[in-house]
């Protein structure tokens, strides 16, 4: 009965496993079907969040660029009506940014915000040159434009004419020239013969302080620009040119043809009687003019004539003076030894490797230059 009872019972047992089992099996096969669907799920949410980022991103962008384009127009309207404050608040919020219409409306905008300052000198304002302008405003009629290096720029040109009218009131002549050779380059149709006066009025007033200064070959180029435009004699303006000339080239010439420039020199001085021409500095070139035609007679063998040319500088006074004038003597003693038939005991020259250039000694403004055969 025991074994029958244990046989029993090990039958009994299998279904009970079976069943077990398939329960185990179920759980398996659902809960993969569970962490299946879980991944499915996570999958369609991440794609939705990438999708949802997009969409933002896009709808982002759209509202920034529709609220750039709102601050362009309504910065537009507020230049239109004057209103600075705004404008300089909108600029600051577009720079951030940078958009297209901050290009164009920035040279209004910076007009505008000039025009808000206040002025020492509310009558006349001075346009800058040059300065680009992307609007016309009242009081820039008529226009001008003139491409440099690839940009196009407008100028106020009557507000350019009365800034050079202003500077040749003020005697600041080399100003108006500059001003004035900007609107001949702009436009050289532009009220010609008004503009023509002025030049003309700049360069000779300008021309004849560069004289009086002693800058004598800017006063000589202005002096000839302003032929162009009128006539220079009346002004005596040109023979203040003749003058700077006879000079400049005497000067050139000291060294390599003395006696060319001991004759311009002594134009200066005994034909037209400017002993005190820049300042007197003539006397003191001609006196060294003399010196150095004396050297070169003397290395020639003409021992008279070189004593004449000594003689002829020791008899200037000149200040500053640039000889020594101890050696110039001694040689012009030697060179009448040798002219009345004493043998040369010496050889040529050598006082000016002696001599030093003073530094240069202040212009001051000459006296009234006159025609020739009065003196001035």
């Amino acid at each position: 009965m025991r074994r029958l009872d244990d046989t029993q019972a090990s039958h009994s047992a299998k279904p009970v496993r079976l069943v077990r089992g398939r329960r185990l099996g179920c759980l398996v096969w659902g809960m993969a079907g569970l962490l299946l669907a879980g991944m499915m799920v996570a999958g369609a949410a991440f794609a939705g969040w990438n999708s949802g980022i997009s969409l933002a991103r896009y709808n982002a962008t759209r509202t920034l660029a529709a609220d750039l384009q709102q601050q362009c127009q309504r910065m537009q309207m507020d230049i239109e009506a004057g209103n600075a404050g705004l404008v300089q608040r909108r600029i600051e919020f577009l720079q951030a940014h940078s958009p297209a219409c901050l290009i164009e409306l920035a040279p209004t905008a910076t007009a505008l915000y000039l025009a808000s300052l206040p002025s020492a000198t509310p009558t006349r304002t001075p346009t800058p040159l040059p300065s680009p302008s992307a609007a016309v405003t009242a009081t820039a009629e008529p226009t001008a434009t003139a491409t440099v290096g690839g940009n196009v720029y407008d100028y106020d040109m009557d507000a350019l004419l009365a800034e050079a009218e202003a500077d040749v009131s003020a005697q600041n002549y080399q100003a108006a020239v500059d001003t004035l050779d900007a609107i001949i380059a702009i436009d050289e149709s532009f009220q010609r013969e008004r503009v023509g006066d002025l030049y003309f009025t700049a360069l000779t007033a300008q021309a004849t302080f560069l004289f009086r200064s002693g800058r004598l070959a800017e006063g000589i180029v202005l002096t000839a620009r302003a032929e162009a435009y009128g006539d220079v004699q009346g002004l005596n303006l040109n023979y203040e040119r003749i003058i700077a000339e006879l000079y400049l080239a005497a000067q050139r010439l000291k060294i390599t043809n003395p006696a060319e420039s001991v004759r311009l020199f002594s134009q200066i001085v005994y034909v037209h009687g400017l002993r005190t021409y820049q300042n007197g500095l003539v006397i003191t070139e001609l006196q060294e003019a003399h010196r150095h035609y004396g050297d070169a007679l003397w290395r020639q063998g003409d021992y008279c004539s070189a004593q004449a040319q000594y003689q002829a500088a020791l008899d200037l006074s000149a200040f500053p003076s640039r000889i020594d004038r101890a050696s110039v003597r001694a040689q012009r003693d030697q060179a009448a030894q040798v002219c009345d038939g004493a043998p040369a005991a010496s050889p040529a020259p050598t006082a000016s490797a002696d001599e030093t250039e003073p530094a240069a000694a202040p212009i001051r403004p000459t006296a009234t230059i006159v025609p020739v055969g009065q003196t001035g």
